[in-house]
């Protein structure tokens, strides 16, 4: 029975149809990305990678796995149309391997499935975070997420870190050349703080992140390299680099969004700024109006990283701004003139990344 004011639902049958597809393919495609996580930790990819035409039994037998369960894994990519079949045997082509297996490659995305694999691990803390006061601190998420965002953000610092943001920047690579100081905020495990070091060698690059587990790896990343003198680890929070002393150039890598209080880091970025210094903060691609966004596959991969992780994580920081993954460059422009910078600008938008840069007059 209804009411004069109620109505019954009108159920459009296609409507319906053309979403339970739409569900089905999303459900596929995240467990397809568990198979290639596993793909990945046990080298399958690695061996198959320009060995041709392999059969299951000799591909279990190359990588020391067992051959049942490596014949279910090879069908399973072949139906993804992750690699190619015929009869019984199975082949990587190269155009695949150089996304899931040939490191550095401009293409290279398989470490994206550790990420997503961390946010599954984090479902329980999640939950928590929803229900309490929105906090999930980083030190409480799986290493596998450290790690995958490490490998990750490594293929854009490989192939658009010198290439592409810096030259996009006034000024900047001639601070570099020149011999600028270098300040990383938020580097993690410091492989961009490596590369900026070892690209520009004649200025000094220090690193800060207040996750003392990260910087204990990029100390160990940095002896691996031949320990460069022009590169140190501190652990010190956002707020105090201005600690350190004067620096050149201040860069932000894919941490901002990250930040309890990047209000405040951009202050302490600005205040240990030489005059003429600049700052720069690489931000994942995002557009101001979000709805412009809707079904494209990188800002939905962004919208999930920061419902599971960045703003969590944001959120159990003191300050708890929670500016999140996405959201556009206006925002980020906001933040730098709010903290004294006079003409901060969107340097480059690669349909992948944002770059917003400022100098101190």
């Amino acid at each position: 029975m209804t009411t004069d004011t109620q109505q019954t639902p009108t159920i459009d049958e296609a409507r319906v149809e053309a979403f339970v597809g739409q569900m089905i393919t999303d459900i596929a495609g995240a467990a397809s990305t568990v198979m290639t996580v596993l793909g990945d930790r046990l080298g399958l990819f690695r061996a198959m990678t320009g060995a041709g035409g392999v059969t299951a039994e000799k591909l279990a037998a190359q990588t020391g796995l067992h051959p049942r369960l490596v014949t279910e894994w090879l069908r399973q990519q072949a139906v993804s149309g992750y690699v190619t079949v015929e009869g019984d045997t199975f082949e990587l082509p190269m155009e695949h391997a150089l996304v899931l297996s040939v490191l550095d490659s401009p293409a290279y995305l398989v470490a994206a499935g550790e990420i997503i694999a961390g946010h599954y691990l984090s479902l329980d803390q999640l939950e928590g975070a929803f229900r309490g006061n929105g906090g999930l601190p980083y030190e409480e998420v799986p290493g596998c997420t450290h790690h995958g965002i490490e490998r990750y953000f490594r293929t854009a610092y490989v192939n658009h870190l010198a290439q592409t943001w810096f030259p996009a920047v006034p000024g900047l690579v001639g601070k570099l050349e020149s011999g600028a100081r270098v300040a990383d905020v938020g580097c993690g495990h410091g492989f961009a703080t490596l590369l900026i070091g070892n690209t520009w060698p004649a200025g000094t690059v220090t690193g800060f992140d207040n996750h003392e587990p990260a910087i204990a790896t990029a100390r160990a990343r940095a002896i691996e390299a031949g320990s460069p003198a022009n590169v140190s680890f501190q652990v010190a929070d956002s707020a105090e680099i201005a600690r350190y002393g004067q620096f050149d150039v201040v860069v932000f890598f894919d941490a901002l969004h990250d930040l309890g209080d990047p209000a405040a880091a951009l202050k302490s970025a600005y205040d240990s700024l030489a005059p003429g210094g600049i700052v720069v903060a690489v931000e994942p691609w995002s557009a101001d109006d979000f709805t412009t966004t809707i079904g494209m596959p990188i800002t939905r991969i962004g919208y999930a990283s920061s419902t599971a992780l960045c703003t969590p994580g944001s959120l159990a920081q003191p300050g708890a701004y929670g500016l999140g993954t996405a959201g556009g460059p206006a925002k980020r422009l906001e933040l730098l003139a709010g903290a004294g910078f006079a003409n901060p600008i969107l340097a480059a938008d690669t349909g992948f990344n944002l770059v917003v840069s400022a100098t101190k007059q």
